[in-house]
């Protein structure tokens, strides 16, 4: 079953599940005011638009269910096992085999020996409710996992015992060069922050991501070893991705589990069985199955303040009380109680916006901020930058845009001094650790790679900050523009062309000799503008560019872009109006 970004809710299946006070049209009109959008409505399902949100109860049809309820006034139509209800409560059973290597990666692991089988196709409800949330019905052994995993958000596998060598499951990470082959008959590589589901001979399944297909249920399967599991959610992240093998039980373990669902999920899982004529053999629970209660305080004024409306008391604790919130009063607020599988509340904050959608943001009114307006920050320097950008490209070259930070090539092939450069004191790498003086090395490693790629010519810019030391002082930031060609023998006169062309925007800046260790001899200017230095124009010397693989000759031009400027060309553009 591959992952999908939604979540289908069964229309049926709510009305099983609530005891709605409204009608189901008022309940897909409260929806994307009250909690979450929803991208399709047919007759059998709603689907939600889950993307971008962090609501892992909303990946359940319980938690859908209590949502629902609350938005509407309505009540659930059932009730929370209670941990003296779970079927293996009342017998004393064996433990099934299994060993747990990396408990650290696997807080809670759940293994239900079940027996006495047979393998059908489901009955039509069960289809129904499966077709309706998007799932295709198999049979009804490999069904009940999804139907669990619907209901309560808890992903689930049944391997067939017959194919587990001695029925003994070890949950391990992988080894290099370790190999498996999925469900979708596919043969994966596997590295060692892949968790494994294995016996002591081969690798029968991907934790929390896809089972393997040696061990799937099949028409001879007759006795299954139920798995249900907490594993770490950033290890089974980075499986699916590295794997591009997302399914709908890898989303729900990177969203968050709850070790009470998990419990009620595996009851229910094992009594659907029996109802078949399954035979619970033994049962092992490793791990701390205790599920914390989170505790938080919520101020009455602070709600009122960041929402903006004084709600009355009495409706905050109604609107609480309804989102299934312990509410207990004390002075001037609440101690709350956060329900077990809202993993999303956690601060008070988090509270508050609670309150703000259940009582509707619709019904905030819009409010003119107090005190006085701030000054318009001056935008004269990015319109600038912004015009030079588009008249830069209409000139036929394009833009790039590089790390602000030398590489260590760079350092080391140009020579820089460390000492005269600004260093990064939390560098995320070394290729990090000195922030750049100038654009134009940066493009010239851009130019030698694009070559690499069988460009034939190379024409870029960019426009960014550079970072220069100041004594006692902090960094000064400088805005410059940088352009590298290598179009040829003539790249320093077309570069020199498209210079002349930028006139309106460096008018009267003007060239003058220069010498410098990283530029050619005789083809190389400095440019001047009231008596100073703003930048520079020439032919990288081939000593460099042979350094960095590259042939052909590049003309490099980078000049300081200043707020005068744009103040200048502003003031212009104003006279000639």
């Amino acid at each position: 079953m591959t992952e999908r970004e939604n979540m289908k809710v069964s229309k049926s299946w709510l009305l099983e599940l609530t005891k709605l006070e409204v009608s189901l049209d008022e309940v897909v009109r409260l929806l994307p005011l009250r909690t979450i959008g929803t991208k399709e409505i047919t007759e059998d399902f709603i689907e939600l638009d889950m993307k971008g949100y962090n609501r892992a109860d909303l990946l359940s049809m319980r938690g859908v269910t209590y949502e629902v309820a609350a938005i509407t006034d309505s009540k659930v139509n059932f009730d929370e096992t209670d941990e003296n209800e779970y079927i293996w409560e009342s017998n004393k059973l064996p433990q099934a085999k299994v060993e747990v290597e990396c408990p650290k990666l696997v807080p809670l692991y759940c293994i239900a020996k079940i027996s006495g089988l047979r393998v059908e196709p489901s009955n039509k409800d069960w289809v129904k409710k499966l077709e309706d949330c998007g799932v295709r019905s198999v049979n009804n052994l490999a069904d009940i996992t999804n139907l669990a995993m619907l209901e309560y958000g808890q992903p689930m596998h049944a391997f067939d015992a017959g194919q587990v060598k001695d029925e003994v499951l070890i949950v391990r990470t992988a080894k290099d060069g370790e190999q498996i082959v999925t469900l979708d008959e596919k043969k994966r590589d596997l590295i060692p922050s892949d968790i494994l589901i294995c016996d002591s001979e081969k690798a029968l399944g991907l934790a929390g991501v896809m089972g393997g297909k040696n061990c799937e249920v099949t028409d001879e399967t007759n006795t299954i070893l139920l798995e249900a599991a907490i594993f770490d959610p950033i290890f089974i992240r980075k499986t699916a991705q590295r794997l591009n093998l997302p399914s709908e039980a890898s989303r729900r373990f990177q969203h968050g589990l709850t070790k009470k669902r998990l419990l009620q999920a595996l009851s229910a899982a094992i009594k659907m069985y029996q109802d078949l004529g399954g035979n619970l053999e033994a049962i092992s629970i490793i791990g701390d199955t205790s599920e914390p209660t989170k505790k938080i305080t919520v101020n009455q004024g602070r709600v009122n303040s960041l929402i903006g409306v004084d709600i009355k008391p009495e409706d905050i604790e109604n609107y609480l009380k309804r989102l299934y919130f312990g509410v207990k009063k004390i002075e001037n607020g609440w101690e709350l109680e956060v329900p077990y599988y809202r993993l999303d509340v956690n601060i008070e904050a988090d509270v508050i916006e609670e309150i703000a959608r259940m009582y509707g943001y619709e019904k905030i009114p819009s409010k003119k901020l107090e005190g006085n307006i701030p000054e318009k920050i001056d935008q004269k320097l990015f319109d600038f930058i912004y015009n030079l950008k588009i008249s830069l490209v209409d000139l036929g070259l394009t833009e790039v845009q590089t790390y602000s930070f030398y590489s260590t090539k760079i350092l080391s092939d140009l020579g820089f001094r460390n000492s005269d450069l600004i260093k990064v004191s939390n560098p995320m790498s070394s290729e990090t650790e000195y922030l750049r003086d100038m654009l134009w090395p940066n493009l010239l490693e851009k130019v030698a790679f694009n070559l690499k790629q069988g460009y034939e010519s190379i024409a870029i810019f960019e426009v960014g900050k550079v970072y220069v030391p100041r004594e006692n002082d902090l960094p000064e930031e400088k805005y410059k523009l940088a352009i590298a060609i290598a179009d040829g023998d003539d790249s320093i006169q077309k570069l020199y062309t498209i210079f002349q062309k930028l006139n309106e925007y460096f008018g009267d800046t003007k060239l003058e000799a220069g010498e410098s260790e990283l530029f050619h001899p005789v083809r190389a200017w400095q440019l001047m503008k009231g008596g100073r230095q703003v930048g520079q124009i020439g032919e990288v010397h081939p000593r460099i560019t042979n350094k960095f693989g590259i042939e052909k000759r590049v003309a490099i031009i980078e000049l300081e872009i200043s707020n005068k400027q744009a103040c200048d060309l502003w003031s212009l553009k104003i006279r000639n109006l």
